[in-house]
Parts: C-alpha cells; structure tokens; sequence
C-alpha cells in the first residue's frame, strides 16, 4: 500500500485489503472512503469486507464509486460535503489516481490546503 498525504486532512491510496485497514485506522482517520467500483479487477477486495474492518474500528465507510476519468459534479459535491466535516479522511482507488483527482476537484472549489508536498507519503508491505 502505497499512501500519500494529500493535505493535513486527507490522504489517498492504492487499493487497500482488510490487514492495512488497521494501519489507516492509526492515521485516525474518521471517514474511509471507497472510489472503486466492486468487481474492476479479479481478486480486487470487496468494498463489504474493508467496510465491515473500518467499522469494527470506529471509522465510517462511504462507498463514492466511479470509473476513472469519470468524476461528476455529484460525486465532487459529495465530496465536497465530506471535506465540510473537517474529519480526517483517507480515499482509496486501484491506484490512488482518481481519489486525486476527485480531491483536487473538490478542494479548487472550496479552495482548501494547498497540496502537500510529495515527501508526504508511506509505504507499507502490510
């Protein structure tokens, strides 16, 4: 799992399985947010498992699927009203990219943190 930290408050990944749900759980994050479709590739972790993980450790799941390249205002909104929390979030992806861009969208209309820079990130064999 390959995680960067976007701003103070969200952070983005790869696809996660049920064993580094724990780790993003000792990020404390508040909000796991899933932008993966089920099914995208074989063998890919089921949203229901890592959902089930993240509530047994006191973090509330939000399934926000879409295919890459296909962001909405609907989704960026709903993303928008995720930021407005003020939790900490995690999003997670096949490869981090689209949870990106979905974060950059929402945060130029709420104009946000700027970025981090790219020494923000962790690496995990988890």
């Amino acid at each position: 799992m390959h995680i960067e930290h976007l701003t103070t408050q969200v952070s983005a990944s790869d696809q996660l399985s049920v064993e580094d749900v724990q780790q993003i759980a000792n990020m404390g994050v508040e909000l796991l947010v899933c932008n993966r479709p089920d099914g995208e590739d074989e063998g890919q972790t089921p949203y229901a498992d890592i959902a089930a993980e993240a509530k047994r450790l006191g973090m509330e799941p939000v399934l926000m699927p879409f295919s890459s390249y296909q962001i909405t205002e609907s989704d960026r909104d709903k993303f928008i009203t995720l930021i407005e929390t003020r939790k900490r979030i995690h999003t997670y992806c096949r490869s981090g990219a689209r949870c990106k861009r979905l974060w950059r969208q929402a945060n130029s209309v709420v104009g946000g943190e700027e970025e981090y820079n790219r020494c923000h990130t962790t690496e995990s064999n988890a």
